[in-house]
């Protein structure tokens, strides 16, 4: 797919879903796990790739400078009114495939799996070497995977609660082909006392990981697999698994050339999650 139509295609999808978004991406940020992740590695400098509302590289930027990256104007926007002062959290509008900074990270992290929205084996091998460019040498680079055993799933209602009412979030998954593909479906319901429910449905396509070729994809990109978790909690990974979480170094004197001067990443806005 055309590189434009691409970013325009995630851009819209998340514009039309951003009021409902909000609430349903605070309920799962787990917080706790990626700052413990910048605690064990002691990271001196983070980079967070599809930042999105900015929550997550603001909780960073605590322990370390921390820049997060996205193709969402209106996410880093939004981000951008609620920045805690003296915050050292930066954000940068820049395509995951094709961002270049002139320093290097020692952890760089993507949580809820913004590679999902890259739906072919080239663009997602272009977004890893460009994060394999800019791994420092003992740096780390962690994946929260979208991972889908093969077969249609219908997920049970979810409601979380917010003030002045409730979100309901349904939310279902159906293969398409035999490439790691899937077609997600969501139907978000906003219950607010005295008003009538707020409905919006909206779906996209996705492309989960597949284990098997996962740790070669990586290699082939410069980076190696040095742990593949099956939750937050550090338990090793297994076919039965509630998510995929993938911790990666880069190769030694691997195929990851020196991240070149910054080109067609803008600076927007300077925001938190």
């Amino acid at each position: 797919m055309a590189r434009g139509e691409s970013v325009e295609r995630v851009r819209s999808y998340y514009e039309r879903i951003l009021p409902f978004y909000e609430l349903e991406a605070i309920s799962r940020s787990h917080l706790s796990f990626w700052t413990g992740v910048a605690r064990r590695w002691r990271a001196r400098r983070i980079l967070e790739v599809g930042a999105g509302l900015g929550r997550i590289t603001e909780a960073l930027a605590r322990h370390a400078p921390a820049v997060g990256i996205d193709v969402s104007l209106e996410m880093l926007a939004r981000a951008a009114s609620r920045r805690r002062p003296a915050s050292r959290a930066s954000f940068v509008a820049a395509d995951m495939r094709r961002f270049a900074f002139r320093e290097r990270f020692d952890l760089v992290v993507a949580p809820g799996d913004p590679f999902s929205h890259l739906t072919s084996i080239a663009d997602r091998r272009r977004a890893l070497r460009a994060v394999a460019r800019h791994l420092a040498r003992d740096g780390r680079f962690v994946l929260e995977g979208l991972y889908r055993r093969r077969q249609a799933t219908e997920r049970a209602p979810r409601t979380i609660r917010h003030r002045g009412g409730s979100l309901r979030i349904e939310e279902a998954w159906y293969p398409v082909g035999s490439q790691d593909r899937w077609h997600a479906r969501y139907r978000y319901s906003d219950f607010v006392e005295g008003r009538p429910a707020t409905t919006l449905s909206a779906s996209f396509e996705a492309r989960a990981w597949n284990p098997k070729t996962l740790r070669s994809v990586f290699r082939s990109c410069g980076l190696r697999v040095e742990e593949m978790w099956g939750d937050f909690d550090g338990r090793p990974f297994s076919s039965g698994a509630s998510r995929l979480v993938v911790v990666a170094r880069r190769l030694s004197g691997g195929s990851a050339a020196s991240p070149r001067a910054p080109s067609n990443s803008r600076r927007r806005a300077r925001s938190s999650r």
